[in-house]
């Protein structure tokens, strides 16, 4: 299970985690990029070139994705520099992370689901459930770990009912 949680000092409220570097693809550096949400925004769709963070447990690296083009398996995408399979094989691993002003602004009601790490939840009735702790996807959607109840809840539309991101706030449908 990869439960999603930058390392110390690496995440900001400036950028969100979309995926992760898979395998180089070919000789001249390219990568495959594996969404965390493939039902997501298309990252193909943003402009070029665009600035993003590479995330590993050692720390962060800026890097500048200079092409993406979709693929059956995700997208296949080109960072500046990276010129060579050898190049491209030391990044597979790494989360990409790319700037909230970069992306599509969200609709009445969305909201990214890294946004709810850190926040407090409670059911519809008001009651404390505890704190998120991780997020992790288990092939049908986003769950999130709950720290004080070691509980765990889908982040679906019937489940997370309501999330006040200025209060960091999330209510939970327990269907009860």
């Amino acid at each position: 299970m990869l439960v999603r949680s930058a390392p110390s000092g690496v995440s900001s409220d400036d950028d969100l985690p979309f995926g992760t570097l898979g395998r180089p693809h070919g000789v001249s550096g390219e990568l495959v990029l594996h969404p965390y949400h493939a039902g997501g925004f298309r990252i193909d769709n943003l402009p070029l070139p665009l600035g993003a963070l590479l995330v590993r447990r050692e720390g962060a690296t800026q890097a500048v994705i200079r092409s993406i083009r979709r693929v059956h398996a995700g997208f296949l995408l080109r960072l500046e520099g990276v010129v060579s399979r050898e190049e491209a094989s030391s990044l597979t691993g790494c989360e990409l992370r790319l700037p909230r002003t970069a992306l599509p602004p969200l609709r009445e009601g969305e909201f990214y689901v890294e946004d709810l790490l850190g926040c407090v939840v409670q059911d519809t009735k008001g009651n404390l459930l505890g704190t998120v702790s991780g997020i992790f996807w288990n092939g049908a959607h986003d769950v999130m770990e709950v720290a004080g109840g070691e509980r765990l809840f889908p982040i679906v539309p019937d489940f997370v009912v309501a999330f006040d991101s200025r209060r960091r706030i999330a209510t939970i449908d327990l269907h009860e």
